[in-house]
């Protein structure tokens, strides 16, 4: 008898494991769910890949290291009954089941393609009954937008690294946002602050207004002395008031998060880069184990959109019912987000799959940063989905020879989401003042600040974001990757939260700017943006886009080119004198930055530059000062001579590493000794309050000191009571402490306050 041959299962491809473990899960055992780990075959990486002469005709070869993924692949493929693509629901997503649809010679006509904008059970189910063919206008939109970052990236960056670095690359989108960082920064820089005048009046004793009106005009920031003494002249005298009326008000709450201000609440509620929030989002959206349960918790976190879904605006409707009651259900559509051009309204905002998953209900399932991100977009979902907060304001405006005060009180009658979450813009609460029109009120007294103008605020990493959807400038999903470029570059720097751009950063915009102007135009770049999506949406020929773009992008780099190629041969000389007595070094670029090198080929001496800024000005001129900087950072290197010695009487020199200064021998390379500085001395040497006598650095008195306390503490403290071992001193967040050296078999430990007194602990009595 014939052995039956066992059905054929369906085959399903997602991008991650952790997506397919779920997934597989959800479906059952007629399913087969495996991972493409993202793409598997893109455009070369030696080359540019892009034949520009045959309609940009792209050559596509599997990814290095993706080869046993793709015969994987291949091999289910056969043994399937149906295929379906599951990669994520947007451009890419639609692009990565093109490529695995052409690797496995899948029917282009064929219904294999699904999607979903959550792993539940419902949404995947869902998507299994309703596959589609795959979307070839989206999958040329992302391939125009592959091509052009190439034709950018391969045709500008070799030019770069013969002008400035090797570390430099040249970037569709990543230069305007480095262009926006240096115009900011000039901008400051040529700022000059102006005096202004803050003034507030207390009146009948009690009521605080501001300075509104003179002649009529709206005062923001009063720049105009005369108008002081004029203003000074009411002081004590009484005033009208013009209106004193109470109008309702109502405050929305804000939208559902999508990509963009996840980001930029994520970077300023927890600290989060836009990297870091990303990577922590995927988690919760492909699925944390629950109990033996895999569950996905939000909804895809790429996404331009602030919709939401029936289904969920449902479930926030029954959780709002049961928990806060019916007068705290938001309306529908009681805010709408204004609508850009560019949004890519394919999928939902982003917010929890289940809004019964309370994040304090998830704590012992979720880390530390999936806990406070899930939070931020579980109360944030929660919110746009509660009813408005309801206020009444008072507005006072009271006046005396044109001069106009004016007060605003607010009352809140019903907190509405404000009863989860208040703006950081809160309003002025208080009681309102028994006043009315026609009333006088006396000028007790003014407060008259004198003031200067502040320069605009450097951009963060959530300020930038915000600009660059603002202007139209690339999409959210890419932001991350710009931020992480212009850093990893060494374009910016960061001073705080705040990006400042580095003398690289200055050159690459430089450069770029003169020679490929509509690369760093905002306004080209937004517009470019907006092709793509004619693309997506079927209305533009993506090989049309790329050949009016490439028409004059080809002219220009074919100018820079010759220019480059001029220079190739120029020498620029330094101020430093090669050691081996033969002239003045010269400045090359290598494959780690710049450097200077003997202009004698057999001579070796080479010194970095790496962190030096080098104005443009001087390489331009073909001479470069940088010779005292590297004495600086040479004298540095040797260390300082200090007053303290070794046992066999060898000097110890301070020096500064990568975690602050330290001591180490003279002849460290024979004796190997190398000694920490006590945390208090390192404080002084960052002050300046460390005195320098003929040279040497006198630290042994504070160093002898600090010991000479600490030994008498050791002496004080005695052994361990529990094992007899002796006590170490530590040092930790809240100060110094006694610790035993049994550790870690004896975990004993005390308190050392700041007069060196033992604190004895209390054992806590076991009941």
């Amino acid at each position: 008898m014939a052995r039956k041959k066992s059905p054929k299962k369906n085959l399903v491809i997602v991008e991650s494991p952790a997506k397919a473990k779920t997934i597989e899960k959800i479906l059952g055992s007629n399913f087969n769910v495996t991972a493409s780990f993202g793409h598997i075959r893109d455009l070369p990486k030696s080359t540019l890949g892009v034949d520009v002469e045959n309609g940009f005709k792209p050559n596509y070869s599997t990814i290095r290291g993706k080869g046993e993924i793709t015969k994987a692949l291949k091999e289910l493929a056969k043994k399937a009954d149906k295929v379906y693509l599951a990669s994520d629901p947007d451009r890419e997503g639609e692009a990565i089941a093109w490529h695995i649809a052409h690797t496995l010679k899948l029917d282009e006509n064929e219904n294999n393609r699904i999607e979903f904008n959550e792993i539940t059970s419902s949404a995947i189910r869902e998507a299994i009954k309703h596959p589609r063919k795959i979307d070839t206008d989206k999958v040329n939109a992302q391939q125009a937008r592959r091509i052009l970052d190439r034709l950018v990236g391969y045709g500008i960056s070799p030019l770069l690294w013969k002008t400035i670095s090797a570390n430099t690359s040249a970037g569709r989108v990543q230069s305007v946002a480095l262009k926006l960082i240096c115009d900011l920064e000039d901008t400051i820089k040529k700022f000059v602050p102006e005096k202004f005048w803050d003034i507030k009046g207390k009146f009948n004793d009690k009521l605080d207004l501001t300075l509104y009106k003179i002649d009529e005009k709206k005062i923001d920031k009063l720049k105009d002395e005369k108008a002081i003494e004029r203003i000074k002249g009411l002081e004590k005298k009484k005033f009208l008031v013009e209106s004193a009326k109470v109008n309702k008000k109502v405050k929305n709450p804000p939208l559902p998060l999508k990509t963009s201000t996840l980001q930029q609440l994520a970077s300023s509620y927890l600290g989060f880069g836009a990297s870091k929030t990303m990577r922590v989002a995927q988690g919760l959206y492909e699925g944390i184990n629950i109990d033996g349960t895999h569950k996905g918790l939000i909804t895809y976190m790429r996404t331009d959109s602030t919709r939401i879904s029936e289904e969920a605006k449902e479930m926030a409707k029954d959780y709002i019912l049961k928990n806060y009651g019916k007068e705290y259900l938001g309306k529908d559509a009681v805010k709408k987000e204004k609508k850009q051009e560019n949004i890519q309204d394919a999928h939902e905002g982003i917010r929890p799959t289940d809004i019964n998953y309370e994040p304090k209900d998830l704590q012992k399932y979720l880390d530390k940063d999936q806990l406070k991100l899930y939070t931020l977009i579980w109360e944030r979902f929660l919110i746009s989905q509660l009813a408005p907060m309801k206020y009444d304001q008072f507005e006072l405006i009271c006046e005396k020879d044109k001069i106009q005060f004016r007060g605003i009180l607010n009352k809140i009658t019903f907190d509405g989401y404000y009863k989860i979450f208040k703006d950081e813009d809160d309003i002025p609460l208080g009681d309102f003042p028994d006043i009315q029109t026609g009333d006088k009120m006396l000028l007790n007294k003014l407060e008259i600040k004198e003031d200067y103008t502040k320069p605009p605020a450097r951009l963060t990493e959530s300020s930038l974001i915000k600009k660059l959807e603002a202007d139209g400038i690339g999409r959210p999903s890419t932001y991350a990757t710009i931020i992480d470029t212009l850093k990893k570059r060494e374009y910016v720097s960061l001073k705080g939260k705040s990006f400042v751009p580095t003398q690289l950063g200055y050159e690459v915009k430089y450069v770029l700017n003169e020679h490929f102007q509509d690369i760093m135009n905002e306004k080209f770049t937004a517009d470019l943006e907006n092709k793509l999506d004619e693309i997506a949406e079927g209305k533009e020929n993506w090989q049309k886009i790329l050949q009016n773009f490439y028409d004059g992008l080809s002219k220009n780099i074919a100018k820079y080119k010759s220019e480059v190629e001029k220079d190739e041969n120029k020498v620029i000389v330094s101020d430093v004198k090669c050691p081996c007595g033969n002239g003045y070094m010269i400045l090359k670029n290598g494959r780690f930055g710049r450097y200077l090198a003997c202009n004698d080929e057999e001579c070796k001496e080479k010194f970095s530059l790496k962190g030096i800024d080098i104005p443009m000005e001087e390489i331009q001129a073909g001479k470069i000062y940088v010779n005292d900087i590297l004495k600086e950072r040479m004298n540095e290197k040797r260390g300082k001579l200090t007053d303290v010695k070794t046992l066999k009487g060898v000097t110890m020199l301070l020096k500064v590493g990568r975690f602050g200064s330290y001591l180490e021998s003279e002849n460290y390379t024979s004796d190997n000794i190398r000694e920490p500085l006590p945390s208090e001395i390192r404080k002084l040497l960052a002050q300046g309050s460390i005195e320098e006598k003929n040279g040497i650095v006198l630290l042994n008195d504070k160093i002898k000191s600090i010991k000479d306390e600490e030994n008498k503490i050791l002496s004080k403290a005695g052994v361990c009571e529990k094992c007899g071992k002796p006590f170490k001193i530590g040092k930790g967040r809240w100060g110094r402490f006694l610790a035993c050296t049994g550790y870690p078999e004896c975990k004993n430990i005390k308190k050392i306050d700041a007069e060196g007194n033992i604190i004895e602990t209390k054992e806590k009595i076991k009941k």
